[in-house]
């Protein structure tokens, strides 16, 4: 997994969430369809305690979902869990740039806030 800036989709993972999921809408696939098909893709090879992955899943998903208007209930509560947890924050604060790691939560609250006003 390449990431290049804190961003919510400023990595290969949610990048990869995201344009799979405009893929399937494109081919006529329903949301549910389209978020199931994500889901077993991008979750299959990764076990449960890998959350930093499967909170890069769930965040590009909430937020490509939210891009579409089309933000699935599941999902919203999934994603809002998982940036509550903390379960992407491992990858930054191991870098040792404190300035990544702040604007990453940032970035991470700001999704939490969009997806919390969300009402669906």
């Amino acid at each position: 997994m390449g990431a290049w800036g804190t961003g919510i989709f400023d990595n290969d993972t949610t990048c990869d969430v995201r344009d799979d999921f405009f893929e399937f809408l494109e081919e006529g696939l329903s949301v549910q369809e389209a978020t199931q098909q994500v889901l077993d893709t991008h979750l299959e090879e990764f076990e449960e305690e890998d959350l930093e992955v499967i909170s890069w899943v769930y965040t590009g998903l909430a937020a490509a979902q939210l891009e579409k208007n089309v933000l699935q209930e599941e999902i919203r509560v999934k994603a809002i869990d998982l940036i509550n947890q903390g379960a992407d924050l491992e990858l930054w604060a191991e870098s040792g740039e404190d300035e990544d790691y702040e604007e990453r939560k940032k970035v991470l609250s700001e999704l939490r806030s969009k997806l919390e006003a969300t009402n669906t």
